[in-house]
């Protein structure tokens, strides 16, 4: 019932799909630009410096020898690889030499990623409130009307919810990680399995742990604090229905942006991404919806009723 309603919602407000999807890359566009623009003065240095090493003529000619067979031995050892190991340890002084704005580099990407983040976070809290808008009443609310209305509500929560994710993301990729290189010593396929699913199952618990604290704070009206701790009250309750769901749910959004990605030559991933962003708040919504027992719009022409059985649970009359 919860997957049949969260499809149909997302079908129903898919609308909002293209809005994000336009809203995100004219967000990626200027983040673009100003990284670049950054980036650009800081770095030339070393790029400039870098390509005079001719790394790509060097480790082309390494590869070339090893599929043809056409090497050079000198010293027992192939000439190409010779050079390859020369040019990386050039390489290594060039960055020496240039280690500065190299962390300079680094800091500046990192608070635009940060950045990004808080906005791409401010735009998940418009797409929750619009979908509450849908759901409680079957109104309709324009993205960017929305987005400045709750200008201020959204920035301090993904503030909070950047904060939190950073530490979770830090946890899930380096215990992912840390798990397919212990596995791949065994069996390279092994160890990318592994890093694979268990990266997997690591986001979905921490989705299922945080998914009702955006719901929470946008449709009870509690402050920040507080709808983190109600959040934790849903996880407590319904918790392994969650995780599976979102475990499901994550594998099939990475399976299928690969598959997207490969025939459109990458730029198809966008389209996935609005369609994920939509999607998942729209699970978090009926998940928080079904918690409280509150009515909701499936769709313009059908009420759920989360207290009643599935066949007794549409309603063709509106929310009293």
């Amino acid at each position: 019932m919860i997957t049949k309603d969260s499809f149909s919602i997302t079908i129903s407000k898919f609308s909002l799909v293209y809005q994000v999807v336009l809203v995100l890359l004219i967000a990626a566009l200027i983040f673009g630009i100003i990284g670049y623009a950054i980036l650009a003065p800081t770095l030339s240095g070393y790029v400039k410096d870098l390509k005079e090493l001719n790394i790509s003529g060097v480790l082309k000619d390494y590869l070339k020898s090893l599929f043809s067979g056409d090497t050079i031995q000198q010293e027992g050892m192939n000439e190409y690889y010779q050079q390859l190991v020369s040019t990386i340890k050039q390489i290594g002084v060039v960055t020496k030499d240039h280690v500065g704005s190299i962390w300079g580099g680094i800091i500046a990407i990192i608070v635009l990623v940060l950045l990004f983040s808080i906005f791409y976070y401010m735009c998940l809290y418009t797409v929750t409130d619009t979908l509450h808008a849908f759901m409680s009443s079957d109104s309709e609310y324009g993205f960017l009307s929305n987005f400045i209305a709750n200008f201020s509500k959204a920035f301090k929560f993904s503030l909070a919810y950047v904060g939190m994710s950073i530490g979770c993301l830090i946890i899930v990729f380096g215990v992912g990680l840390g798990l397919g290189f212990m596995l791949g010593a065994i069996n390279n396929w092994l160890g990318v399995v592994a890093a694979y699913f268990s990266i997997i199952l690591l986001l979905a618990i921490q989705r299922a742990l945080f998914a009702g604290w955006m719901p929470s704070y946008v449709v009870s009206d509690l402050t920040i604090k507080e709808s983190f701790v109600a959040n934790f009250k849903m996880a407590s309750k319904n918790f392994a229905d969650v995780l599976g769901v979102y475990f499901a749910l994550y594998l099939m959004i990475l399976i299928f942006g690969m598959i997207i990605s490969v025939l459109t030559l990458g730029f198809g991933i966008i389209m996935v991404w609005g369609v994920s962003a939509v999607l998942t708040q729209a699970f978090d919504m009926v998940f928080y919806y079904h918690y409280k027992g509150k009515k909701y719009y499936r769709d313009s022409q059908h009420v759920v009723d989360p207290t009643k059985k599935y066949k007794d649970a549409v309603l063709d009359s509106p929310i009293e």
